[in-house]
């Protein structure tokens, strides 16, 4: 039967679309895709989605057109699972929704303290008997982008051939496959989903991370119901950027992360690492709507963050349980995202034979600390807090 609870999420809805005076209104539409004030942009003509094109959560796998085995593990692993009803005390115990602070405007970003209390509250819920119902009205859409542009004629067919069986290819017939195009990947990927798609939330991960789809999709239903209660306390929306922050990196001066055109500070911005990360629907619009005008930096975690580094009304929501870092730590079992998995790995967990591999062997070496981030100093200072 459907779960009453959520059948809300998936009304039929429409965003704006710039007409041909966009050049004039470019700054207006700037403001109201992030700043919310969106029925000024639904009066200037409408974009109509098709009802079987709108989900609750898009979920973008970036892949390799070799990756066959990765996007096949992942095929028959994480995206199989699926929220169930929580106990009701998931929002109180694991959930937090900014406010804004009287007389700055400014969001009230978790404390390091509050973070802690949120980990605690997670790992007390995950002791506790949990419904096995699942939310059935529950909608994920999932897509693995492929940049197609040079590949050979066997590559092609063997493309072509695993569209043909599960559709859920994106191919990017422009684009080059390769590292360096990357960020450009992004855009164009977001362009695509942003133009065909509606949804409430985009996350983006790497084909070599295994997600817990099921709790990521439970606590995303959790934000999003809290969130809807805390709107009736003030009327600026609330964007969500969730995954885990980095706020003390420096800027790289060789490798493949070479940055030649950062000049925008000697380190970067804050930005949630690129194994998975979430972004609300309107955040995805301006990345797609702007994507031509922004700097394309080598590393797209990183210019993510850049981008959106500007607006005050986004929750980085920065989570010890998102194993998200190029070098993954050491794996926990709250841990939601678990990046540098094999696709025997991923079978390993889905199993349920194994959630952390090689962790006792000393030959393994030791992971980064995981910490909480602390908002209340400079980025350089963020990241001193040890779990």
């Amino acid at each position: 039967m459907a779960i009453g609870r959520y059948q809300h999420l998936h009304k039929r809805t429409c965003l704006g679309m710039v007409p041909l005076f966009c050049c004039f209104l470019a700054g207006v539409c700037l403001t109201v895709l992030i700043g919310g004030t969106r029925q000024t942009c639904e009066s200037m003509g409408a974009r109509v989605y098709e009802p079987e094109n709108s989900y609750f959560l898009m979920l973008l796998i970036v892949s390799a057109p070799g990756n066959v085995e990765r996007r096949n593990a992942i095929r028959e692993t994480y995206l199989n699972l699926r929220p169930r009803m929580l106990n009701e005390s998931y929002q109180e115990e694991a959930i937090y929704v900014p406010l804004y602070e009287e007389g700055t405007g400014q969001l009230l970003m978790e404390s390091v303290q509050k973070q802690r209390e949120l980990l605690e509250g997670y790992r007390r819920w995950q002791l506790k008997k949990v419904k096995n119902i699942k939310v059935i009205n529950f909608k994920v859409k999932t897509l693995f982008a492929v940049g197609t542009y040079g590949l050979s004629r066997s590559e092609r067919k063997t493309i072509y051939e695993e569209q043909r069986v599960y559709n859920d290819v994106l191919e990017l017939e422009d684009l080059q496959d390769s590292y360096g195009n990357l960020t450009t990947k992004i855009i164009q990927s977001m362009t695509h989903i942003d133009k065909v798609y509606d949804f409430k939330y985009l996350m983006k991960v790497d084909d070599d991370s295994y997600l817990k789809l099921d709790l990521i999709s439970e606590d995303l239903l959790s934000y999003y119901e809290k969130l809807h209660q805390v709107r009736t306390r003030h009327h600026n929306p609330i964007e969500l950027y969730w995954g885990y922050f980095k706020g003390a990196a420096t800027v790289q001066q060789r490798g493949q992360w070479k940055e030649s055109n950062y000049k925008l500070c000697d380190r970067y911005l804050p930005y949630a690492l690129g194994g998975g990360y979430v972004l609300s629907k309107n955040l995805v619009t301006f990345i797609a709507s702007y994507g031509l005008s922004l700097s394309a930096f080598k590393s797209e975690d990183m210019a993510v963050g850049t981008w959106l580094a500007p607006f005050g009304n986004i929750h980085r929501r920065h989570d010890v349980r998102f194993d998200t870092a190029w070098m993954p730590r050491k794996c926990q079992p709250y841990h939601l995202v678990l990046h540098k998995r094999t696709a025997h790995q991923m079978k390993e967990i889905y199993d349920g034979h194994q959630l952390c591999h090689n962790e006792e062997q000393p030959s393994q070496p030791q992971g980064p600390k995981e910490y909480f981030y602390d908002w209340s100093v400079p980025p350089s200072q963020c990241c001193k807090t040890f779990v």
